[in-house]
């Protein structure tokens, strides 16, 4: 059974093609998918947005999915770069090194604006009742008074 086929006289024997070694892939795709992941997140935002628009659980999903793409995208791209340097694939440097960067930034925007969030939150919070029923009968409005008069609508001066 262990024995090699016979050689047909005339024919030269076919060599086999080799796989390709063990690791080499994950590491490039790791780097596509950390590079493509905020686009497929924002796509996702963007489409889906208009589909689930008034469901608040859909909502939650849909953005709970796009900051999970992001989260992964990173950590993927971290992973790709480490595997990359062990193996010294050239091509796959690059694309570790752009994914981690583009889902860095993004993540840092997201870092920095959720304080941003909760604190306006909580100054509409503190808002008098009686203001923020005004505001919300003139949606149009111009706000005045204090520091937002100096942008006041230049029709209501």
């Amino acid at each position: 059974m262990n024995t090699p086929p016979p050689i047909i006289p005339g024919r030269q024997p076919t060599t086999l093609i080799s796989a390709a070694p063990p690791g080499s892939s994950f590491a490039k795709q790791a780097a596509w998918f950390s590079l493509l992941a905020p686009f497929i997140g924002f796509g996702a935002n963007i489409f889906g947005g208009q589909i689930v628009q008034g469901n608040r659980i859909s909502m939650m999903i849909l953005g709970g999915t796009s900051i999970l793409l992001i989260f992964v995208g990173f950590v993927l791209g971290i992973v790709a770069l480490v595997k990359t340097m062990k193996q010294g694939k050239q091509g796959t440097i690059g694309l570790a090194i752009a994914g981690i960067c583009l889902n860095g930034i993004i993540i840092l925007f997201m870092l920095i604006a959720i304080p941003t969030f909760i604190k306006a939150a909580q100054q509409a919070k503190q808002m008098p009742p009686q203001r923020l029923e005004q505001e919300q009968k003139q949606p149009g409005a111009w706000p005045t008074g204090g520091a937002s008069s100096f942008f006041e609508h230049p029709y209501e001066r």
